[in-house]
């Protein structure tokens, strides 16, 4: 049997803290997702406040950014070179989706959405990077 490493339920509460203490002392109203390895929610919150679109989109930036083992900043970047990648049904090309790595494997994704695209990145970053920490 193939065995990889998968997220915590330990490192998704750290990682899913790390996040609210940035959106919550920058005054952002969003909310943040974390998705195992192969897209499926492990956890979802909506901060007080955060818009009820957000919840649908901060999923979506999570499942794209491990579907496609990228930020989704990357495939904003891509759809600007080649546009048609937008017909990929399912993608969502905004800033915010992040992939999580463990021992150089992608074990999940954390998505944020609410606030500017900049703001969702820097919220879903500083999620990320406890497991670099």
């Amino acid at each position: 049997m193939i065995s990889r490493p998968c997220l915590a339920v330990s490192e998704i509460d750290r990682i899913m803290e790390a996040a609210r203490i940035v959106a919550l002392a920058d005054g952002f109203a969003v909310t943040i997702c974390i998705v195992d390895d192969g897209g499926h929610l492990l956890r979802l919150d909506r901060l007080e406040g955060a818009p009820l679109v957000s919840l649908r989109v901060a999923e979506g930036k999570a499942r794209t950014a491990v579907e496609l083992n990228m930020s989704t900043a990357s495939l904003e970047q891509a759809v600007s070179a080649m546009p048609s990648i937008i017909a990929i049904a399912g993608l969502h090309p905004f800033r915010g989706g992040i992939p999580l790595y463990h021992d150089g494997h992608c074990v999940g994704a954390i998505g944020v959405s609410g606030a500017l695209p900049d703001q969702d990145e820097h919220i879903a970053l500083s999620g990320a990077h406890v497991l670099t920490a």
